[in-house]
């Protein structure tokens, strides 16, 4: 009986821990979404040289306002990104910085992919001339499976800013911006928020204190029946 007590003792500390652990883990999660509601609606940080490129690295996700200059040969159209059922492409192309000589890789937007031919490139419009562009920094662009090492050529899977640094043989910023503000390219850029699940941490906490609840409750029986049973053996003696 004492061992069974015991153990239903460490399994109701061990789910309530548990319990614990998921609701910090929501916190964290409602942190983030804090902080991107928080950088969607601040005033944009303006990029003019490498001092606020750094800065902007350092603290992210950031809006941000760049002036710069498209580098159009250098576009990579990430594949395997569907939008409402349709395959399509994200389509980043680095921006020489007005004013530094550096370049961010710029998530222009969405378009879609021929569905026949895969390979054939959508027409897409190609502003030329000094830019002026508005968008959030962030860390990268969200990773697709990749079967492959080597990821060469325009169409690709996914992208990555040390790789583009050593590719274009210029400075890079060390993040990529994530353009909200219109341009006459027929890109669509209805950005989603990423994913946090604080609902679904929220949820396993409650299963686990509900866990750590039942636990406790056969404690208590375990209990009165080693009680039940001493008194017995004591008013039969």
């Amino acid at each position: 009986m004492t061992l069974a007590i015991v153990a239903a003792l460490a399994g109701g500390a061990v789910a309530f821990a548990l319990g614990n652990w998921q609701l910090r883990r929501a916190a964290e999660k409602v942190a983030i979404e804090q902080t991107w509601d928080a950088a969607r609606n601040a005033a944009p940080v303006e990029v003019r040289g490498a001092p606020e490129l750094a800065a902007v690295a350092a603290q992210l996700p950031r809006r941000v306002r760049v002036r710069g200059w498209f580098e159009y040969e250098h576009t990579i159209w990430l594949d395997n990104r569907p939008l409402d059922g349709r395959a399509g492409f994200l389509v980043v192309t680095p921006l020489r910085v007005d004013g530094a000589e550096a370049r961010i890789l710029v998530n222009r937007g969405w378009a879609p992919r021929d569905p026949v031919q895969r390979t054939h490139l959508p027409p897409i419009g190609r502003p030329e001339g000094l830019v002026e562009i508005e968008g959030i920094a962030v860390q990268g662009v969200p990773r697709v499976l990749q079967f492959t090492d080597a990821d060469v050529g325009p169409i690709r899977q996914n992208v990555d800013v040390d790789e583009s640094r050593n590719e274009l043989g210029a400075s890079i910023a060390g993040f990529v911006l994530q353009q909200t503000s219109p341009l006459d390219d027929s890109l669509d850029r209805r950005w989603i928020p990423p994913a946090t699940g604080v609902d679904r941490h929220r949820g396993y906490a409650f299963q686990w204190f509900a866990l750590a609840a039942l636990f406790g409750v056969i404690t208590m029986g375990l209990l009165w029946r080693a009680i039940s049973g001493r008194r017995t053996g004591e008013g039969g003696a």
